[in-house]
C-alpha cells in the first residue's frame, strides 16, 4: 500500500486551517456592538428594509447580508472657522462651536433623508452661513462686546433652518474673534485719538469751570465794590446835607487846641480861626 503523498498532505491542512477562518470571518461580519449613548437601525435588504425600531446597546447579531447603521445619540461639538465681512466692509475672521445631536426618535428619518454624515451634509452649510448672515449686521468694533448676542442669534437662526433636519441644537458658542494688524492698528490709533478728545474736553471742562470762577469772583469783587462807593456817596451826601453855618461854628468854638477871634465879617460869615503862636 502506497503512503501518501506529501504534497497531498499540505494542501489538505491548509484547507483544514481555512474552513476554522472563513468561519471566524463569517461570524464577525454578523456581530455589531452598540456601545452606551449609541443605537443602531438594522438593514435588511432582502426582507424588510430598514428597521425603524432602534437596536439596544448591546451585541447584535444578524444574518451576513443584513447590516447595522450605528449613531452617537451623545452631544457633540463641532467647530467652524469663517471669514466674515462686517457691516463697516472690514473682514474679520470667527471661530464659532456648535453642540448637538440627532433625534433618537427621528433615526429611521435620519438615515433615510440625510445619513450618518449629517453634520457635513446638512448642519456645517447651515452653521457657516448663520455666522456669515449675523455678524454682516455688526459693526467691527461691537462684535466682541456682543458675542452673547451674536450666538444667540446664530443658534435662533439654526433651528429655523434645521428644524426638519432631525438634529437639536443644544448650544452656539463665539469662541475666538480675530482681526488683520491692519485692522488691529486702526483700532488702536482710534482709540488713542478717542483717547485724546476725551483728554481734551476734560481739560476744556477745567477751563471753563475755572474761568466761571473767576468771574463770579470778579462780580464779586466789582458788586462789593459798587456797593462800598454808593455807601460812600450816601454817607458823603448826608454829612454834606447836615454841614450848617451854625453846626460848623460850633465845632470851630468847641476846640480846645485853637484860641479864636472872632471878626464878624468873615469869609462865609465864618469867624477866623488863628493860633496861639501867631499863625
Amino acid at each position: 500500500m502506497k503512503s501518501p503523498n506529501l504534497f497531498t498532505k499540505y494542501h489538505f491542512s491548509k484547507k483544514v486551517l481555512y474552513v476554522p477562518l472563513f468561519l471566524l470571518l463569517f461570524f464577525s461580519s454578523c456581530i455589531s456592538i452598540i456601545g452606551p449613548g449609541e443605537v443602531g437601525l438594522m438593514w435588511r435588504p432582502y426582507g424588510t428594509g430598514l428597521s425603524q425600531k432602534p437596536l439596544e446597546s448591546r451585541v447584535q447579531f444578524y444574518a451576513p447580508w443584513n447590516s447595522v447603521f450605528t449613531y452617537s445619540i451623545q452631544w457633540q461639538s463641532y467647530q467652524e472657522k469663517v471669514e466674515v465681512l462686517t457691516r463697516d466692509d472690514l473682514t474679520i475672521t470667527v471661530t464659532a462651536d456648535i453642540i448637538l445631536r440627532p433625534k433618537t426618535n427621528e433615526l429611521y428619518e435620519l438615515q433615510m433623508e440625510i445619513g450618518r454624515d449629517y453634520y457635513v451634509k446638512v448642519v456645517k452649510p447651515q452653521f457657516r452661513t448663520s455666522i456669515r448672515n449675523v455678524l454682516s449686521a455688526y459693526n467691527m468694533v461691537s462684535i466682541s462686546k456682543e458675542t452673547p448676542n451674536v450666538a444667540a442669534q446664530i443658534k435662533k437662526n439654526l433651528d429655523e433652518k434645521l428644524k426638519d433636519k432631525h438634529v437639536e441644537i443644544d448650544d452656539v458658542i463665539v469662541d475666538d474673534v480675530e482681526y488683520s494688524p491692519s485692522i488691529l492698528k486702526a483700532i488702536e490709533s482710534k482709540l488713542t485719538k478717542q483717547q485724546e478728545q476725551e483728554q481734551m474736553k476734560f481739560e476744556i471742562n477745567i477751563a471753563k469751570k475755572d474761568a466761571e470762577i473767576q468771574t463770579i469772583t470778579a462780580e464779586g469783587k466789582a458788586k462789593s465794590i459798587l456797593l462800598e462807593a454808593e455807601a460812600q456817596a450816601k454817607a458823603q451826601k448826608l454829612i454834606s446835607e447836615s454841614l450848617t453855618q451854625k453846626y460848623i461854628q460850633l465845632k470851630a468854638m468847641e476846640n480846645p487846641n485853637n484860641k479864636l477871634i472872632f471878626v464878624p465879617n468873615g469869609k462865609d460869615a465864618l469867624p477866623i480861626l488863628l493860633n496861639s503862636d501867631g499863625k
